[in-house]
C-alpha cells in the first residue's frame, strides 16, 4: 500500500446477484460499526426513495440512536455527475442549453463507460474524503450496495480500462480512478449469495472473473438466508435425518424441509471447494416485528467480517 492510500477510508463492497439480500446486508453491517460508534457511509445503488420502501429504518433514532447518529445513506447519480462537469467548464446559459439537448442525452446514453467513470470518481472522492459535498466528513468507513453482478463488473472493468473509453478531461478522472480501484487494499470485497444453485453458480463465476481479468481476490462470502441447520455437523444431521424418518415417515413438510438442507449442504461444500475465502452463514430468521429489529440480528452474524 503507497502511502497516500494509507490514508483513504476502506471501501467494503457488497457484490452479486440480484435478489439475494445485498442491501440489507450492507446496512446491517454499516449499522454494525456506526453503532459503535464509527461514521459510516453507506452509499446505494438504489434511489433514495426506492430504498425507503424495501427497507424501513423507522425506529432506529430510539433503538440505537449511537447508530442513528453514525449513520449516511447516499445515492450517487452519474448522471447528475456529469450535468455538474458541465456546469463547472461552460458558461451558465450555454451549459442549460447543452444539457437540454437530445444531442448530449443520446451521448451520455450510449457513450460507453462515461456513466461509470463519473459513478467511481465520485466514490473514490468520498474514499478520499475531500468532497466539498460532505463537508469533508472523515468516515471511518465506506460501504458500497453494489448492482447486480453484471453491471457490476462492467464498472470495475471500466476503472481498470478506462483508455479505451475515455479522452481528454475524462481520462484524467479514469487514470485516478483506476489508481485506486486498482490498489487491491483499497477494496474489502464480499459477494452474497444465496444457496440456490443458480446463485451458487453466479456467484463462483463472478470470483473467478475478478481473480482472472481483474486480479481482485474475495475477503469473505456470505451465504444469506440460509438454513439454522447448517451450524450442525454432516454426522449431526445424518443423525437428525434417521430420527426424522423413524418419528416422521408420513410428514412430507418435514421430509421436504430436510430434502431442501442437503441440497443447501451440498451447495456449501460446492462454494467451499470452489472459493478460497472465508465463508460466512447469516441464517435466515422465521419473522421479525420491523425491519431494524431484522437488520440488528443480521448484523449481529456479521460480527466475523472485519474490513481492515
Amino acid at each position: 500500500m503507497n502511502a497516500s492510500s494509507a490514508t483513504n477510508s476502506r471501501l467494503t463492497i457488497f457484490c452479486g446477484k440480484g435478489g439475494v439480500g445485498k442491501t440489507s446486508l450492507s446496512l446491517a453491517f454499516a449499522l454494525r460499526h456506526a453503532d459503535q460508534g464509527e461514521p459510516v457511509l453507506l452509499v446505494t445503488s438504489h434511489p433514495l426513495r426506492e430504498l425507503a420502501v424495501s427497507v424501513s429504518l423507522a425506529g432506529l433514532k430510539e433503538q440505537r440512536p449511537l447508530a442513528a447518529a453514525n449513520l449516511f445513506i447516499v445515492h450517487i447519480d452519474p448522471l447528475d455527475i456529469l450535468a455538474n462537469k458541465v456546469r463547472q467548464v461552460v458558461p451558465e446559459l450555454l451549459a442549460n442549453r447543452v444539457l437540454a439537448s437530445p444531442i448530449y442525452g443520446s451521448l451520455i446514453t450510449i457513450a460507453p463507460g462515461i456513466k461509470e467513470i463519473a459513478f467511481l470518481g465520485r466514490l473514490h472522492e468520498l474514499a478520499e474524503k475531500h468532497s466539498d459535498d460532505t463537508n469533508s466528513r472523515e468516515y471511518k468507513l465506506i460501504v458500497w450496495d453494489a448492482p447486480a453482478t453484471g453491471h457490476f463488473l462492467q464498472t470495475l472493468k471500466v476503472s481498470q480500462n478506462f483508455e479505451a473509453y475515455l479522452s481528454g478531461p475524462f481520462a484524467l478522472l479514469g487514470r485516478e480512478v483506476a489508481e485506486f480501484f486498482t490498489e487491491v487494499s483499497n477494496l474489502n470485497l464480499i459477494p452474497v449469495t444465496a444457496l440456490e444453485e443458480m446463485a451458487v453458480d453466479e456467484t463462483i463465476e463472478l470470483c473467478e472473473q475478478l481473480s482472472r481479468e481483474l486480479q481482485i481476490i474475495p475477503s469473505a462470502l456470505i451465504c444469506n438466508m440460509a438454513s439454522p441447520l447448517l451450524a450442525s455437523s454432516d454426522a449431526e444431521f445424518a443423525k437428525l435425518r434417521e430420527e426424522v424418518a423413524r418419528a416422521a415417515a408420513d410428514s412430507p413438510e418435514l421430509k421436504f424441509i430436510l430434502n431442501h438442507h442437503a441440497i443447501e449442504r451440498a451447495l456449501l461444500d460446492k462454494l467451499r471447494t470452489s472459493i478460497g475465502a472465508q465463508v460466512q452463514i447469516v441464517r435466515r430468521k422465521a419473522s421479525w416485528n420491523s425491519d431494524v429489529e431484522l437488520l440488528t440480528d443480521i448484523a449481529g452474524q456479521l460480527g466475523g467480517i472485519a474490513y481492515t
